[in-house]
C-alpha cells in the first residue's frame, strides 16, 4: 500500500509517514484568502450552471464538480509539497594557543627560596592540573590546539581532545599578533567561543589596533593565562671572551670578558671569575658595574701559567641580583701555553741610561733570547745579548727570527730601505711587535720619511724631535692598558699601579723627560695606554701609545726615563713595565708562527641577514707565489650535516701585501640564514690547511632572549580590550564559566513537490472527465 502511495505522489527520497515530514505549500496563502477563494470558486461554479437545462439535482452535481476542479487548480497553483525538516548543531570553537618560544625555558618561577622552575614547566603543570577540565570542554566544544612563536601551527591532540606530548620550545621570536591573526583566518566562518592564549607575554611587538578591532567585531574574547614571574627579573650574561690562542709560559695572559645586561632590571653589578676547569680553583676575579643606562661592561682578567700545556679555563659571571638565564653565565676558553724563549731584537743609537737598563733586563730574563745592538752611521757597532748576530736581518726569513723588535733613539740611516720595508711587512703579515722608545736625537723626528712611519701611532705634526717636558711627570695607566694586560706594576691584581708612582713627593716617581704629544694628532686607531701629568696636575699628554698595524701591533713610549723607578723598588718596576709590553707584542707573533695562513671571520657574533666577512690571509710566501685563483671554504651549523661551500676571491694588492706574484688575502661575504653556531673550515685542495677553522655565533636580531622579562601587562590589556579574562595558572580551572556558548543550530529542509505527481494528474483528469460526461448525460434527460 505504501509503495502505491509513493508512486501516486511521485516521492523519491522520503514517504508521507516518515518522521519530521509535513505537508505544506511552496506559495502559502493566508487562511482568509483561501476561504475567499473557495467561496469565489463556489459562486463561479453555481453561476456556470444556473441556466443549464436539466434536473436540479444534476445541475447541483455538475456545479459541485466544477467547484472541485477550480479548487484543485488553485491548490496545484499554490505548489503543494511534502517537507522534511531536520536540525544540525555546529559546536563552537575554543582555540587554545600555547607559547613555544625559547623564552619559555627561562627559570623565573619560584618554587622555594633555592629553587625555580621554568615557564615551560609551569605550563605543563597547569595543563596537567586542568586535564579533566579540557576533556569536559572537548565533549561539548571543538578544542583547537595551536602552538606559536613567530607564527602559529597545529599541535598534536589525543582522542580525548587534549594536547599530546609537546616538543621543547625553540622559537627565537614571539609574535602574539601574528598568531592571533592566523587563528582568526583559521576559524573564519566558524562559531568561536574564545581564544585562550597561554604565554609569558614576551613578544616582538604589541597586537596592533586593527587586530584588536577585528577581534571586537567578531565578538571573540581573548582569555589569557600569564606564565612566569610577576616581578620582572633581568639577566646578566657573558657575550664573548677575548683571549690569545697562544701565550708564553710565565706570561701574564689577559682574558677579557664582555658582559651584557639583558632586560630593564638586570643586576647593576656582578663578579667575574676565571676558574681552572680541572681543579675548580679561582685564578682571578674582578667586579664589574654597569653605568646608568649602559648594558655592556668589560672585565680584564689575567693569569700566569707555569707549564707548557693547553690551559682550559671557565669564565663565570656571578650576578649580584636574581638572574634569569643560567646558560649564559659560563663560557669556556682554551689557551695553548708555549715554553720557548721570546725572541727580541733591540737596536739603539747610543748607550743612554734607558738603553742600559732595558738591555740588562732582556739579558737577565730567562724566558727571552735577545740581541742588543748599538748602531750609528759614524761609529762602530757594539752588541750584547744571548744571541750574537753578524748583521741586521736583510730578508723576510731573517726578520722572522724575531717576535719583537725594539727601536731606540737610533737613526734610520743604519738600515736600508729594503730592511725597513721588510720589517714593516714582518709586523703587518707575521704579527710581530715593534716598540719605539723616544729620544732627544732621532726618534721620532728622523723617521717620518721612512717605511716605518706608517707604524708610528701619531702624525708628524704631533711632536717635534727632541721636544719634551723636563719638570717632572707622573704616569698613570688607562683602562685600555688593563684590558691588554700591561702596565700592571703592582704586587697584586688589587693594586695594579702602586700608589707611590703617582706621588710626586717620592721624587723617584717623576720622569724628568717626556715628549709632549698632541692627542689631536693621534692616528684613528691609536690607543692611549698611559698618560702623563705634571706634579701640579696639569696634563702632559700620552706617554705610552699602541696601534694595530695589519696582523701586528706597534708601541710608542714617549720617554726614556723609566729607569728612575729603580730608586723606589730596585729592578721590579722597570722590569714589569717593559716585560709586560714585550710579552703582549710577542703573543701576536706567536699566534702566527709556523702557520701557513690565517682564517678570520668577522664579526664573530652576527645576526641573521647581516653580512659576515670571511677571509683567508696567506702567510707562507711559497703559497702566495702559487697565485691561487681562489680559496674554497665550507660552512655548516653545529649538529647539522649539511654544509655550504663558499669561494673566496683574491683582494687587490694593497699596502702591506706581499711583493710576490700572488694575492695574500682572499675574502668573501656570507649572510647567515639561520641562528646557531656555525663552523667555517678551509677545504682548498691545493693547501694543507684542513686544520684552519673558526666559529661564528648567529642569532636573530630580535631574539627575545635579549629581553627575557615577562610582559604580563600586555596580556592583561589584550584580555581587557577584547572582553576576555586574565587568568593565572592557579585560576585556570575557572575558564569554563567564562566561555559563552556560540554553538550554531542550522535548520535543514528537504521537499518533494506534489503538483506534478501522478495523483494530481489523475484527480484533474478524473474531475474533468466526470464533469464532461455529466454535461452530456444531462442533455439527454
Amino acid at each position: 500500500m505504501s509503495d502505491l502511495i509513493r508512486r501516486l505522489l511521485g516521492l523519491d527520497s522520503f514517504s508521507w509517514g516518515d518522521a519530521n515530514v509535513s505537508f505544506g505549500f511552496e506559495r502559502a496563502f493566508p487562511a482568509w484568502l483561501w476561504m475567499g477563494l473557495i467561496v469565489a470558486a463556489g459562486i463561479y461554479a453555481a453561476w456556470s450552471y444556473r441556466r443549464i437545462i436539466g434536473p436540479r439535482w444534476a445541475r447541483i452535481g455538475l456545479a459541485t464538480l466544477r467547484w472541485m476542479l477550480v479548487v484543485l487548480l488553485m491548490v496545484l497553483v499554490s505548489g503543494p509539497r511534502l517537507v522534511e525538516q531536520s536540525e544540525s548543531v555546529e559546536k563552537d570553537w575554543v582555540v587554545v594557543m600555547l607559547d613555544r618560544s625559547a623564552s619559555m625555558t627561562i627559570r623565573d618561577v619560584e618554587q622555594s627560596a633555592a629553587q625555580r622552575e621554568s615557564r615551560e614547566e609551569q605550563l605543563r603543570a597547569a595543563l596537567g592540573a586542568t586535564r579533566s577540565m579540557w576533556e569536559e570542554l572537548a565533549k561539548d566544544r571543538t578544542l583547537v590546539w595551536l602552538g606559536f612563536d613567530s607564527g602559529a601551527y597545529d599541535l598534536p591532540t589525543g582522542e580525548s581532545g587534549t594536547v599530546r606530548a609537546m616538543t621543547d620550545p625553540e622559537g627565537r621570536t614571539t609574535s602574539i599578533a601574528g598568531a592571533l591573526d592566523q587563528a582568526l583566518t583559521r576559524s573564519a566562518a566558524r562559531p568561536v567561543s574564545a581564544f585562550v592564549v597561554i604565554s609569558d607575554g614576551r613578544a616582538t611587538h604589541e597586537p596592533p589596533r586593527a587586530l584588536v578591532q577585528r577581534l571586537q567585531a567578531a565578538r571573540i574574547p581573548v582569555h589569557t593565562v600569564a606564565l612566569g614571574s610577576e616581578q620582572t627579573i633581568g639577566d646578566v650574561g657573558l657575550v664573548s671572551i677575548e683571549a690569545p690562542p697562544l701565550a708564553f709560559v710565565g706570561d701574564i695572559t689577559p682574558v677579557i670578558a664582555n658582559v651584557e645586561r639583558l632586560g630593564a632590571t638586570g643586576a647593576p653589578s656582578a663578579t667575574i671569575r676565571l676558574i681552572e676547569r680541572a681543579t675548580g680553583l679561582t685564578l682571578d676575579e674582578r667586579r664589574v658595574t654597569f653605568a646608568e643606562g649602559e648594558t655592556r661592561a668589560r672585565a680584564a682578567l689575567s693569569v700566569r701559567a707555569d707549564a707548557a700545556k693547553v690551559a682550559e679555563w671557565d669564565v663565570v659571571v656571578v650576578p649580584d641580583a636574581p638572574d634569569l638565564i643560567d646558560q649564559n653565565n659560563t663560557r669556556q676558553v682554551s689557551v695553548e701555553m708555549v715554553d720557548r724563549p721570546l725572541r727580541v731584537l733591540y737596536v739603539d743609537g747610543y748607550p743612554r741610561w734607558e738603553q742600559r737598563y732595558v738591555k740588562n733586563l732582556l739579558i737577565r730574563e730567562g724566558s727571552i733570547k735577545s740581541s742588543n745592538l748599538l748602531l750609528a752611521p759614524d761609529r762602530r757597532y757594539t752588541q750584547e745579548g744571548d744571541v750574537i748576530v753578524a748583521a741586521l736581518p736583510d730578508s723576510p726569513e731573517g726578520w722572522a727570527e724575531y717576535d719583537v723588535v725594539i727601536l731606540g733613539d737610533v737613526r734610520p740611516d743604519v738600515f736600508t730601505i729594503e730592511q725597513l720595508t721588510q720589517l714593516r711587512e714582518h709586523v703587518a703579515i707575521r704579527g710581530a711587535g715593534l716598540i719605539f722608545i723616544a729620544g732627544e736625537g732621532a726618534m721620532p723626528g728622523d723617521w717620518w720619511n721612512t717605511p716605518l712611519a706608517d707604524l708610528l701611532p701619531m702624525s708628524a705634526q704631533a711632536i717635534a724631535a727632541g721636544a719634551g717636558e723636563r719638570e717632572g711627570v707622573i704616569v698613570r695607566p688607562t683602562p685600555v692598558a688593563d684590558r691588554l694586560g700591561v702596565l700592571r706594576l703592582g704586587a697584586s691584581a688589587d693594586d695594579p699601579w702602586p700608589a707611590a708612582l703617582t706621588d710626586p713627593s717620592m721624587g723617584w716617581s717623576l720622569l724628568r723627560w717626556v715628549q709632549r704629544i698632541d692627542p689631536a694628532q693621534l692616528k684613528p686607531t691609536a690607543q692611549i695606554l698611559a698618560e702623563g701629568a705634571l706634579a701640579g696636575g696639569d696634563p702632559v699628554g700620552p706617554v705610552v701609545l699602541a696601534m694595530r698595524y695589519g696582523a701586528g701591533r706597534s708601541l710608542y713610549v714617549a720617554t726614556d726615563e723609566t729607569w728612575r723607578w729603580r730608586y723606589g723598588q730596585g729592578e721590579v718596576l722597570p722590569e714589569r713595565f717593559w716585560l709586560q709590553m714585550v710579552r703582549m707584542l710577542g703573543r701576536g707573533s706567536l699566534s702566527r708562527a709556523g702557520r701557513a695562513a690565517i682564517l678570520e671571520v668577522t664579526p664573530s657574533r652576527a645576526t641573521t641577514s647581516a653580512p659576515v666577512r670571511i677571509s683567508v690571509e696567506l702567510v707562507d710566501q711559497s703559497i702566495i707565489d702559487m697565485g691561487l685563483p681562489s680559496v674554497a671554504v665550507r660552512i655548516g651549523r653545529q649538529g647539522d650535516e649539511a654544509e655550504t661551500e663558499l669561494t673566496l676571491k683574491p683582494e687587490s694588492l694593497h699596502t702591506g701585501a706581499s711583493s710576490g706574484g700572488g694575492s695574500r688575502i682572499y675574502s668573501t661575504t656570507w649572510i647567515p640564514p639561520e641562528p646557531g653556531e656555525w663552523v667555517v673550515r678551509v677545504t682548498e685542495s691545493d693547501l694543507a690547511l684542513s686544520e684552519l677553522h673558526e666559529t661564528v655565533e648567529v642569532f636573530f636580531p630580535d631574539d627575545e632572549l635579549r629581553t627575557p622579562e615577562t610582559d604580563h601587562p600586555l596580556l592583561a590589556r589584550l584580555s581587557d580590550e577584547t572582553g576576555g579574562v586574565a587568568f593565572t595558572p592557579a585560576s585556570l580551572s575557572g575558564l569554563p564559566e567564562n566561555l559563552r556558548s556560540r554553538e550554531r543550530v542550522t535548520l535543514r529542509e528537504r521537499y518533494e513537490t506534489l503538483w506534478d505527481s501522478p495523483l494530481a494528474l489523475i484527480l484533474l483528469i478524473s474531475v474533468l472527465t466526470v464533469e464532461w460526461v455529466g454535461r452530456r448525460v444531462i442533455r439527454l434527460l
